[in-house]
């Protein structure tokens, strides 16, 4: 099972890397660990890349915690706008599943987050969402 793990740096993003460990974990699994970094037009700053780099590592280290093989574990650091890198990345990269987290805002974005629901609308592969209060 491959599995995408988008992240933004968030409590929700940890608790959905907790979550996507204890699937991979009953499974042959590979695991890819996504940030996407907003596309101003600009080339990457360099407070930018180290940023994306802090992001990815924390997730990675969750995951590495939680039982998985670093070697199984796949970091990828993407420009551009963030539901459409994590549709596209899931697309070419075969995955299975993705596994994302959600912080809430109001109306639907409340129960998903706009990310999240905007993945939601146009994914073509299954999405488990990992609610906010959710505590491995």
């Amino acid at each position: 099972m491959k599995i995408l793990i988008p992240t933004d740096g968030s409590i929700y993003s940890s608790n959905a890397a907790r979550v996507a460990a204890r699937i991979a974990l009953k499974h042959e699994y590979e695991l890819i660990v996504l940030h996407v970094v907003p596309d101003k037009g600009f080339s990457r700053k360099t407070w930018q890349k180290e940023g994306a780099d802090s992001v990815i590592s924390t997730i990675t280290d969750i995951l590495v915690e939680s039982g998985c093989d670093s070697d199984k574990i796949e970091a990828l650091i993407e420009d551009g706008s963030a539901p459409e890198k994590i549709v596209e990345v899931a697309k070419n990269r075969g995955v299975d599943r993705i596994v994302i987290g959600t912080q809430g805002k109001n109306g639907l974005k409340k129960l998903v987050g706009s990310v999240t629901e905007k993945v939601l609308q146009i994914s073509d592969v299954l999405v488990l969402v990992v609610p906010p209060n959710y505590m491995i």
